[in-house]
């Protein structure tokens, strides 16, 4: 038996309205911004990393209506596998709060999904280790001498 997940549509909306719902206006610009850079994010860089019938899917789909093809057609494996690529430094919002916004998102949404038993576990262990690998610092070197 084939579990399908909702669309990664109806799971941001979800996200981010709860999120929304409980924050002060300026997160909520910041969360806002989030939604609609991860949103564009998804519409031009996913589609070149799925399979030709999936391209070519979103190519007919967007015939219908361009906006939101790959939310409303994907779901939550899709959005997991993503999303470390949103935190790519070319990806990562100038202003300091946002970008420490961008990561709560990321690492909140992957959270949902796994809580919500909509990815599997080994897929969200892979999804940690991937955030790991983007948020490398540069090792301790010890106090710098002059």
């Amino acid at each position: 038996m084939t579990f399908m997940t909702p669309p990664i549509d109806i799971l941001l909306q979800a996200f981010f309205d709860t999120k929304v719902q409980r924050a002060k206006p300026e997160r909520r610009q910041r969360l806002g911004d989030v939604d609609a850079r991860l949103r564009q994010y998804l519409e031009t860089e996913i589609p070149s990393r799925l399979c030709s019938d999936c391209q070519a899917l979103i190519v007919a789909e967007r015939q219908f209506d361009p906006h939101n093809v790959v939310a409303r057609l994907f779901d939550a494996g899709v959005l997991l596998a993503a999303l470390p690529g949103f935190l790519a430094p070319h990806r990562l919002a100038p202003d300091s709060a946002a970008r420490r916004t961008q990561f709560e998102v990321v690492r909140g949404l992957g959270r949902m999904l796994v809580n919500d038993e909509l990815v599997d576990v080994d897929d969200y262990e892979a999804f940690e280790a991937a955030i790991s690998r983007v948020v490398q610092r540069p090792p301790y070197r010890g106090r710098r001498r002059w």
